[in-house]
């Protein structure tokens, strides 16, 4: 027998303490995330202008550094942004994905890999464990 780790989707049941839950999550996220690119914009002003002093490669370089760390803050933005309104439209009892965390199994000779890697998945209803499904929907 060995022990292995896999993933375990974690969903939240839709109730009226639930979404406030949520959507405060959601964009107090996205505030700390609007902060960061604020700082990260002025970080990357500072890094540009002394690359600038550099060479023209060494800016080159900086200024693509700037732009993708930009690019990745303000995706994850939207993305946050569209969980907020997912949120916000859903009706009380839909099932949104919250988040993946890992669990133990052990596994011998004999077991079916697909039926012990497929799809476990842990509901919650207002921070309790409502329903364990093995083998996902």
């Amino acid at each position: 027998m060995l022990t292995i780790h896999r993933p375990v989707k974690v969903k939240v049941i839709l109730t009226e303490a639930s979404r406030e839950t949520l959507l405060a999550d959601y964009r107090e996220q996205a505030r700390r995330l609007a902060l960061e690119l604020k700082q990260w914009q002025f970080e990357g002003r500072k890094l540009l202008a002394e690359a600038r002093k550099k060479s023209g490669d060494a800016e080159k370089l900086v200024r693509e550094r700037v732009a993708r760390e930009e690019r990745l803050r303000k995706e994850k933005l939207e993305m946050l942004e569209f969980q907020i309104r997912q949120v916000e439209n859903l009706p009380d009892g839909s099932e949104i994905y919250h988040t993946t965390v890992e669990s133990s199994i052990q596994v011998k000779v004999g077991d079916v890999w697909d039926e012990i890697m497929t799809g476990t998945e842990i509901i919650l209803k207002d921070g309790v464990i409502h329903e364990i499904r093995q083998g996902g929907t």
